[in-house]
């Protein structure tokens, strides 16, 4: 069974990260042509100086989220993916014409996130209303889509679990080199075992940059994984920056906080005053660029030709600011959370949570983008055209 820090001890959940440093853009001048960046065609992904890893990772062989360990559910067989997924099939047959469907939950949490909140012991769960309203797993499979969640294991941080705001990390939060090997092992994973298949992806919160990340080391390592993508969904996503940063980074090269907390928050910025950091520079590129690879089914951080004539669909899905300045959101902003060149949706301020889902909830208004009845219609328009 996963233990779970009290609601007042929360640092980042969903949207929380961030990571120290700036890195400043380097290689062969791009040029911006309608959202997409154009450029350095031909090179290789492997050499390719605008997409330089800028963290180190977690190895997945002595990862120790990489685990199906202690799981109060039977974890998915997925061949050559190591770690815990959970899977929600259709009823009846698979559908080959339908994408496979990837949910990738936010920090502190787990594939909870996509399901119907019933009442039980843990924490997340314990203020659950009794309302059965299905959520994102239930349509997924009501709809005859065949999907699994990954579950990068919180509950097996090992950072302190203290309350000491520079060296504890009471929730349990992760960072990018935690969420990523494991993310991205799930996606290429499941593509080698379904190689006539396609994939869509919806991730929420912190989740947005991990898939975002893993995709990118992905097509780096020649997996071409944007040829088989048809709809990338981000909800809550942090693409520029989140409220924790002021808190737990202050200070890139000086953490406030100095375990997986503070460092997922220095890799995403600071919301209220974002400049690049050395995490998100090779995602999202110069002024932007690199933010939808795929888009137009050719170019990809800068690189024309490598898409696989596949044009990707992006969706991000967001509560809307109260205004210029002033955020409904716990940890992200329309800002934040936009991508250029994506389909970018904005909820009232009152589409919140309403199930009792994460803690009584204590962040109904970041939830709101995954468990509303508008953000879930939002997200199944995007699956389901």
């Amino acid at each position: 069974m996963r233990s779970f820090a009290s609601p007042a001890l929360l640092l980042i959940i969903g949207a929380g990260a961030g990571l120290p440093g700036c890195l400043s853009s380097t290689g062969n001048a791009l040029t911006h042509d309608g959202g997409v960046a154009v450029g350095d065609a031909g090179i290789d992904p492997a050499s390719d100086p605008d997409d330089q890893d800028a963290i180190q990772y977690r190895d997945l062989s002595s990862h120790p989220g990489c685990s199906t360990a202690g799981l109060t559910y039977t974890p998915a067989q997925i061949p050559g993916y190591p770690c815990a997924a959970k899977e929600y099939a259709p009823a009846g047959a698979d559908d080959p014409a339908k994408p496979i469907v990837l949910l990738v939950h936010g920090n502190s949490s787990s594939p909870h996130d996509w399901e119907i909140c019933q009442k039980g012991p843990e924490p997340v769960t314990a203020k659950c209303t009794t309302d059965a309203t299905p959520m994102l797993s239930e349509r997924i499979v009501a709809a005859g889509y065949h999907a699994f969640a990954v579950d990068m294991r919180s509950d097996l941080s090992d950072d302190p679990t203290t309350n000491d705001p520079k060296t504890g990390n009471p929730a349990k939060n992760m960072d990018h080199a935690w969420g990523v090997p494991i993310v991205e092992s799930f996606i290429d994973s499941v593509m080698t075992a379904n190689p006539d298949r396609q994939v869509s992806i919806v991730a929420f919160s912190y989740g947005p940059m991990v898939v975002r990340d893993a995709l990118r080391r992905l097509h780096r390592a020649g997996k071409q994984p944007f040829a088989r993508i048809r709809d990338l969904v981000f909800a809550s996503g942090g693409h520029h920056g989140v409220s924790t940063f002021r808190k737990l980074c202050i200070d890139p090269t000086n953490p406030s906080n100095v375990t997986m907390a503070g460092h997922c928050a220095c890799e995403m910025g600071d919301r209220q005053a974002f400049t690049p950091t050395t995490f998100d520079t090779p995602l999202n590129g110069p002024g932007g660029a690199f933010e939808t690879p795929c888009l137009d089914g050719s170019t990809a951080y800068g690189q024309s030709g490598v898409c696989g004539g596949n044009a990707v669909r992006y969706t991000t899905i967001v509560m809307r600011d109260i205004s210029q300045g002033t955020y409904q959101d716990e940890f992200v902003s329309e800002a934040a959370a936009a991508l250029q060149g994506a389909d970018n949706q904005k909820l009232q301020l009152t589409d919140q949570d309403q199930t009792g889902y994460f803690y009584s909830p204590l962040f109904k208004n970041h939830f709101g983008s995954i468990r509303s009845e508008a953000g879930l219609t939002a997200i199944t328009t995007a699956l389901f055209r």
